[in-house]
């Protein structure tokens, strides 16, 4: 697999290598001014804030008074989702007997959400968004997560000169590509271990920084447990800080170096039918084929049970000159079960009580057209890219060419001989005809196998298969 993997990445990186020649001479050394019109959203503040100018600006559909003390605005978003897969047999992840083959093609509506935003008396930030979903079935055995409308940031905020202390349910502070919006990723989908391991939103208390050179975040979070009285409420620390060892403005040079860390005690109720006190929750690490209109996973086939508690780091890079850029992550996740709960479901002698996991990718990207990715050093992530030429002003909109590869090496619950592996690279062509308007294609190979004690010792179910996904976005 590691053979294969190698060979296939430098034929992406080969092609990505190719691609300056293509660019268009009249827009190349062009540098736009980047000003991003949505402030407040996933903590993306606009401009670096110093001294005593502390403002927040909304996007073009708002209201204010005279002097910008008061404003309210109002933003959403839509994502529509097709893919089709080569191959729809079984993938790794299947071990329910009723699931059968994958379909070949489906579309969905990714993420549709509205958000109003607002500031009062120049300090207090605040913000309401919701997410509309399709609905499913609620399975509470089976761990199955409510669709439907649900929150996607809950929060108000005090701006300090120098920084900014939510308090609400937001996104807990991790990766460079965690961090950054769903509207500002360069592919359909976060690359596979960052789907998979990458904290999910909480109700929580956060400081992070807004300075120009740097950016820091500490954040103290529980767990969103509305629908399970019982439950005694789990908890986290989570912390990430980034800055830009090498910058040169005139020049559209920058860089990013990063690091992330999450600590998190599980939840757990009190159960005393097995002889122990409590009986902690199940935690979910998956992830699908790089697009959620097929539903398979290539990593996750079952839950974690009897969780404690897990720790997940990760380590940032990237680099930008131009219309180019480069960009990677390694994460490692540690977990630790409850050992009490040791050989409830497996045998006590090879039951194991630490697991980890790991994985990393590495993209890069392309503008022919000569725009640059929007990097912002005071907020440690990337914001919107301003189209030098839009489809509205009588030009061509802007083209970017993409190309990544992501490993994921997984264990499969607590099966002592559970291990599940994934290649996965893409490559990908993004057309804005808009600021807020793009169409994004992503042609992928994803490369799995997994072992378990289902099988005997040294082999392995493999799968791999092309997958083609298609994404129409739009924002307001």
């Amino acid at each position: 697999m590691f053979k294969t993997a190698s060979l296939r990445l430098a034929i992406l990186s080969a092609a990505l290598v190719a691609a300056p020649a293509m660019a268009e001479d009249g827009n190349a050394t062009s540098s736009p001014e980047v000003i991003d019109r949505h402030p407040g959203m996933n903590y993306e503040p606009t401009t670096p804030v110093t001294g005593a100018d502390v403002r927040t600006r909304v996007n073009q559909y708002r209201v204010e008074t005279a002097d910008g003390a008061h404003r309210f605005g109002v933003r959403g978003r839509v994502m529509l989702d097709h893919a089709r897969v080569q191959d729809p047999r079984k993938t790794t992840d299947d071990d329910r007997l009723d699931r059968g083959d994958i379909g070949r093609s489906g579309t969905i509506i990714r993420r549709a959400r509205l958000g109003v935003l607002g500031l009062i008396n120049h300090r207090w930030e605040w913000q309401l968004e919701v997410d509309f979903r399709d609905p499913v079935t609620y399975d509470i055995e089976e761990g199955d997560d409510i669709e439907g409308i649900r929150f996607a940031n809950a929060y108000m905020a005090y701006l300090f000169d120098e920084g900014r202390l939510a308090v609400g349910y937001f996104k807990e502070p991790f990766s460079l590509e965690s961090s950054t919006s769903s509207r500002r990723i360069s592919f359909i989908e976060r690359a596979t271990p960052v789907d998979a391991y990458r904290p999910d939103r909480q109700p929580g208390i956060m400081y992070e920084t807004l300075r120009p050179n740097y950016y820091a975040a500490l954040g103290v979070f529980g767990t969103d447990i509305s629908r399970r009285r019982d439950v005694n409420e789990g908890w986290s620390v989570a912390g990430r800080a980034s800055f830009s060892p090498y910058t040169v403005e005139n020049r559209d040079i920058w860089s990013h170096l990063g690091a992330s860390v999450n600590h998190r005690r599980n939840s757990y109720v009190h159960e005393k039918s097995r002889g122990r006190d409590r009986e902690y929750d199940s935690v979910r690490m998956r992830s699908r084929l790089g697009t959620r209109a097929i539903d398979a996973r290539v990593i996750g086939r079952r839950d974690f049970s009897d969780v404690k508690y897990h720790n997940t780091f990760a380590l940032e890079g990237a680099y930008g000159v131009g219309p180019f850029s480069l960009q990677g992550e390694y994460l490692l996740q540690d977990i630790r079960r409850d050992a009490s709960a040791r050989g409830f479901d497996g045998d006590p002698e090879t039951d194991p009580l630490d697991l980890s996991n790991k994985g990393y990718y590495v993209q890069s990207s392309y503008f022919l057209t000569g725009e640059r990715r929007n990097y912002r050093v005071f907020s440690g992530d990337f914001g919107q890219t301003r189209i030098l030429n839009p489809v509205s002003q009588g030009g061509r909109g802007a083209v970017e060419l993409l190309a990544r590869y992501a490993y994921a090496d997984h264990t499969d619950h607590h099966d002592e001989r559970g291990e599940q592996e994934v290649d996965h690279y893409t490559l990908g062509l993004n057309w804005y005809p808009e600021d807020d308007i793009v169409l994004k294609f992503n042609a992928m190979y994803v490369d799995a196998s997994t072992s378990s004690r289902d099988l005997a010792p040294g082999d392995t179910k493999d799968w791999g298969s092309m997958v083609y996904a298609l994404r129409f976005q739009y924002e307001f």
